[in-house]
């Protein structure tokens, strides 16, 4: 069930009016009298400007450079990046594999995940970098001792690629540098071969950034490194300055950033006498209950204890942003720069509720600028930092899950403070979710059976056309389970998969005309089918050699090879190999919530051998390791399912 309270919902459907002020209320009745209760007042919206150059010393231009801009990668030896830009070698091995293996299993799964981690690694960064200078640092450290564990397997003709491998490797601060090798040995030539790859380019790159992540971490490791030198840091210290002269954040401040490192350096640096009155939160944080009742008591109708102290200011991730009556505050404070309004509003949605006792409600939001742009007014500003984001990102924006993705028209209207255009964002209502899609369909086989049976006896191809704003292809594919579908232009690229922006594109009503179709609607959807083809070749690929698996799984297997270690016993070790490669396996529901819980109860040893084999009995999980060996599965027949045309 999805229930939408936002104040523009409720003034379009007529639960809340507005009042000869403007502003919006509803009306409930308590013991019989009708109540008004309001939402709070929006203030436009207030930016804080800092300068990220003297954040960074005057070194941020030379880190983005370090960090590098997104192209196009061919061959190894045909890059031609400048000398001081990271490679992101260990995120594009596919670049390295022997050319007559390229095109062979299992590499092929290399070349798209590749392209699509180097773009991620890179956007991580840049936002990183303007996060705070103690989440890049954090940052660039984990990074360079990650690559540093990769080139040392590489050196053991280990390619540690493969989620186990992975997995492996971002928990290499448990082993020493022996016990690393002899677990990624234990996986060796399970999935890649040394000897496909040009290992000494791959080397080579990756030495190269090793050099570039120690350079980064030396031109920031001094700034701000003991929280004694606030100034050193432009943005933490606009942020101090603020707290310190703005009135209005005497009351209650809520500041929310996108990470928890920032949170951690924000909550150190504004609260270094450990007061109760300031906290910070995010995803790890095991008393969030308690945070949010002593931050928001009123709203959350909680008392407090003897020992308690009412939280003024709250630091946190958007573990905050979403669910939650926060509305006892009325002032919040983006600490990262934003890219896309959803966050915005659904941070504000905390305290902007519908009885806050606030009648006016601030929102702050920090913009970086350059030496550049110190001059400059508020909208070229603007215009300068969302070109530095296209230059840095450029294609690998499309990677980017929906909510993160840049949306420039946003940005204008947020840091120009321009309320009306943020409310069309809030109150979008063209998008359509899958259930509401189902809920249509489920309504048909209610109401109107005949036509339900109608579409579900539809051929595979169908196809029609029909007049909207925008023109392109509407392509449905499906092979097997896996089903996609597609938004492409009117030459075929590929527009969109996501299935709200696709469902919306191509609503229509019962009365909506059908047009001729256009004679380059086949050739399109075949371009946009034989793209499908592919991306279920690698899916299949995938499938074959690599084992996904889960966090209860990897403890047992963990387990058992300890258990492997200990004991001489020939009967034993047969007994845990069996084990081992059945629960390496992809495995039932009712297993995975029996495997969850020997992880929570700990069980080891002995013990563990014994509830595992009981398990192995119990639900007949031989013929499940005997399937996988053999390779049984189903014919994979790619097919559209339907398409469309829209001119």
């Amino acid at each position: 069930m999805l229930i939408r309270r936002t104040r523009i919902h409720l003034l379009k459907w007529g639960y809340a009016q507005k009042d000869d002020k403007g502003r919006c209320f509803i009306i409930i009745k308590e013991q019989g009298i009708e109540i008004r209760k309001y939402f709070p007042e929006r203030e436009k919206p207030i930016t804080l400007e800092y300068s990220i150059e003297k954040t960074y010393k005057g070194l941020y231009n030379q880190i983005c450079d370090i960090i590098g801009k997104s192209r196009k990668f061919g061959r190894p030896d045909s890059r031609k990046l400048p000398e001081e830009e990271l490679t992101y070698a260990r995120y594009g091995l596919w670049n390295y594999v022997k050319e007559d293996k390229k095109r062979k299993a299992p590499y092929t799964d290399l070349q798209r995940a590749g392209r699509n981690l180097r773009g991620l690694l890179r956007v991580m960064l840049f936002k990183r970098l303007e996060s705070s200078v103690y989440a890049f640092r954090e940052s660039i450290k984990r990074m360079t001792t990650l690559q540093e564990r990769f080139l040392i397997s590489l050196n053991e003709n280990i390619i540690p690629a493969g989620e186990e491998a992975e997995y492996i490797l971002y928990e290499s601060d448990q082993y020493d540098e022996s016990q690393l090798i002899d677990e990624l040995r234990r996986i060796k030539n399970k999935k890649y071969n040394v000897e496909d790859f040009e290992i000494d380019k791959l080397k080579e790159d990756l030495e190269k950034d090793i050099k570039l992540y120690k350079k980064m971490y030396g031109l920031v490791k001094d700034i701000n490194a003991d929280n004694k030198n606030q100034e050193q840091d432009d943005k933490l210290y606009v942020l101090i300055q603020r707290l310190k002269s703005d009135k209005k954040l005497n009351n209650k401040v809520l500041i929310f950033t996108q990470y928890a490192e920032t949170a951690k350096y924000l909550y150190e640096n504004l609260n270094p006498e450990g007061k109760q009155e300031i906290e910070s939160i995010d995803s790890t944080a095991k008393n969030r209950s308690d945070i949010i009742n002593r931050f928001s008591p009123k709203a959350n109708e909680y008392n407090l204890k003897n020992n308690e102290k009412e939280i003024r200011l709250l630091v946190s991730t958007d573990v905050l942003a979403e669910g939650l009556n926060l509305q006892d505050c009325d002032n919040i404070i983006n600490y990262d720069l934003h890219w896309n309004p959803v966050r915005l509003i659904q941070r504000i949605g905390r305290i902007d509720r519908i009885g806050s006792e606030n009648e006016k409600i601030y929102s702050y939001n920090f913009l970086p600028e350059t030496e550049l742009d110190k001059n400059l007014g508020l909208h070229e500003k603007l215009r300068y930092r969302i070109q530095e984001i296209h230059n840095t990102i450029g294609e690998d924006a499309e990677i980017l899950d929906k909510s993160e993705q840049l949306n420039e028209e946003a940005m204008y209207a947020i840091y120009e403070g321009n309320q009306k255009e943020i409310d069309k964002y809030e109150g979008e209502e063209d998008l359509i979710g899958i259930t509401e899609a189902e809920e249509i369909i489920r309504d048909l086989q209610l109401n109107n059976p005949a036509y339900f049976n109608y579409i579900t006896n539809l051929r595979d191809g169908v196809r029609s056309c029909m007049s909207k704003k925008v023109k392109g292809k509407f392509i449905f594919c499906q092979a097997g389970n896996f089903q996609q579908i597609f938004l492409a232009s009117e030459k075929g690229k590929i527009i969109s998969r996501d299935i709200s922006q696709v469902l919306a594109t191509i609503k229509c009503s019962e009365k909506t005309e059908t047009k001729k179709l256009p004679k380059d609607h086949n050739r399109i959807a075949m371009k946009i089918k034989r793209s499908f083809e592919e991306e279920v070749k690698t899916r299949e690929a995938e499938k074959e050699y690599t084992i996904k698996l889960r966090q209860a799984q990897r403890y047992v297997l963990r387990e058992l090879r300890l258990q492997f270690a200990k004991t001489d016993d020939a009967d034993e070790k047969e007994k845990i190999n069996v084990l081992e490669e059945t629960f390496r396996c992809t495995l039932y529901p009712a297993v995975m919530k029996e495997l969850n819980l020997v992880r929570r109860m700990g069980i080891t040893g002995e013990a563990l051998l014994k509830r595992l084999s009981d398990i192995y009995f119990q639900y007949n999980l031989r013929s499940l390791s005997d399937k996988e060996v053999k390779g049984e599965k189903e014919q994979i027949v790619p097919r559209i399912i339907c398409s469309e045309s829209l001119i």
